[in-house]
């Protein structure tokens, strides 16, 4: 009888969808996009994440033009790949809440930048941008310098031992990096990868993004039985451990220190140079309204070590592995970087800055390889956009296609040749080119990954002659990662 109720109230709601559709679904007939069906939309004829969803957007697009339609269950998504749409959402100063997907990361950021929205947004972020200014990023060079020394050398139990796995080693390296820049703290992810803090960081993200990718996996009681919520509060106890506890750390030192005053070199203990966590504590000591608890800086420091660590670990294997694939391109940049670096023992910001040829080599990786395949959006008001000449209903999600446009042939000529010089000349559109999004909401760290790249990459180009496996096979999720490679060898330079 039960199971008789429970199916008729299936097929009565069914019914109405069809007979009575809502004003979102009248809308979305207007819009160009492959057949939905009753309740699980497009689910079974359009794959967003995995191994097949690169084949599955270009399909849809080549068929159904820049801006299509699908719906992901009851869910509205608007897919653009064309750069006028693309700038119309992205310069908007309403447009600025993040799509649903984006709400899986709330139990481990918060608060932070990436996922808030609102005022709490603005104020956090006029509050963190002066924490990228130039001076302050030329304190982090030496904290990039010795991690990219001890991946160098980490490296060196690889040489002349056939093709090995690439990516973590990026990890460690980045997890070390941010750790240190974030909070001022080394936790030695490369000398110890099985460490339970860098452990519990990809076992995070490896579950975020299966939760993410599989929509079932947000249905309880589901989650919760099938063990996956434990095993994410636990790694959540771990993640939040952390950063506590240098915050606690820093705190006690101050109100510890000899005469009550500070010296002129420190901040709750902190030096200088970790700019990011000083100034969130000063902000929070001030009773600034962006940070008023312990939790708030958490949150912002998470954040950051969590945009920084996995988007930086994926830009530099790419690069590294493009680099393995292009020999020629690989030499030029080696002569280079040994003609600025002289054998210097610590290179400057302004030694990294004069590497031209290796920025429009990592700009060239980005175009190819974008960390970030996609972005999205929630519209919160109708849209027109001009150039697809369609209008997005207020609820849908808009998704932007970064991967697919910056392959497109007409607006990167040979799009699927690896050329830096292509940045010799000027875009054929501002928005073409979006490896850190753009607008209110682009990457505000992008001029820290830029000068973190410079460094690890030049590092191992002085030491290493790199070759590459070509046969790897990308899998975009919320990251563009792979599931098979890269996979490179390595030889010494000297």
């Amino acid at each position: 009888m039960e199971f008789f109720l429970f199916l008729s109230a299936i097929l009565g709601a069914l019914l109405i969808w069809l007979v009575y559709p809502d004003r979102m679904s009248r809308m979305a007939r207007n819009i160009p996009g492959p057949r939905a069906y009753p309740i699980v939309g497009n689910i079974f004829n359009f794959i967003v994440m995995g191994p097949k969803a690169i084949e599955s957007w270009r399909k849809h697009r080549e068929k159904y033009g820049n801006a299509f339609r699908v719906w992901l269950g009851p869910q509205l998504h608007i897919f653009l790949f064309d750069p006028d749409d693309i700038q119309m959402i992205l310069t908007s100063n309403t447009l600025l809440k993040k799509s649903a997907s984006y709400d899986e990361l709330v139990p481990w950021l918060g608060t932070g930048l990436l996922v808030s929205t609102g005022k709490l947004w603005q104020m956090r972020r006029k509050a963190i941008t002066p924490t990228f200014h130039f001076k302050i990023l030329d304190e982090f060079v030496p904290i990039f310098n010795k991690c990219s020394k001890v991946l160098r050398d980490c490296l060196k139990d690889k040489v002349g031992k056939g093709a090995f796995q690439l990516t973590e080693y990026m990890s460690n390296c980045a997890l070390d990096a941010i750790a240190e820049t974030a909070m001022g703290t080394e936790i030695k992810a490369q000398t110890n990868p099985h460490g339970e803090y860098p452990t519990s960081v990809l076992k995070m993200t490896a579950a975020l993004m299966e939760k993410i990718g599989n929509p079932l996996l947000n249905i309880e009681p589901f989650y919760t039985i099938s063990g996956r919520r434990k095993r994410e509060s636990d790694l959540l106890k771990i993640l939040f451990s952390l950063p506590m506890e240098v915050i606690k750390g820093k705190r006690y030192s101050k109100t510890t220190h000899g005469n009550g005053k500070t010296s002129s070199d420190e901040v709750y203990g902190i030096k200088k140079k970790t700019a990011f966590l000083q100034l969130l504590l000063e902000m929070k000591q001030n009773n600034a309204p962006a940070f008023r608890t312990d939790r708030d800086v958490q949150d912002e420091v998470i954040t950051f070590m969590f945009e920084g660590h996995d988007t930086t670990t994926m830009s530099l294997t790419f690069t590294t592995w493009l680099l393995g694939t292009h020999l020629d391109i690989q030499e030029k940049l080696y002569h280079e970087v040994s003609d600025i670096l002289q054998g210097k023992e610590e290179p400057s910001i302004e030694d990294y800055s004069k590497m031209v040829y290796l920025e429009r080599v990592i700009k060239e990786s980005l175009r190819l390889y974008p960390s970030v395949p996609i972005v999205a959006r929630e519209a919160t008001e109708d849209i027109y956009l001009k150039s697809s000449r369609i209008l997005v209903p207020k609820g849908a999600h808009i998704t932007m296609g970064i991967y697919e446009l910056q392959r497109r042939e007409d607006l990167f000529p040979d799009a699927e040749r690896f050329n830096p010089d292509r940045f010799l000349e000027p875009q054929k559109h501002q928005f073409a080119y979006l490896p850190f999004s753009a607008g209110p909401r682009n990457c505000i760290g992008q001029k820290f990954a830029m000068l973190e790249m410079k460094v690890v990459i030049s590092n191992l180009v002085l030491n290493y002659k790199i070759k590459s496996e070509k046969d790897i096979v990308l899998s975009p999720e919320m990251l563009l990662r792979c599931e098979k490679g890269p996979n490179i060898s390595l030889t010494p330079r000297n």
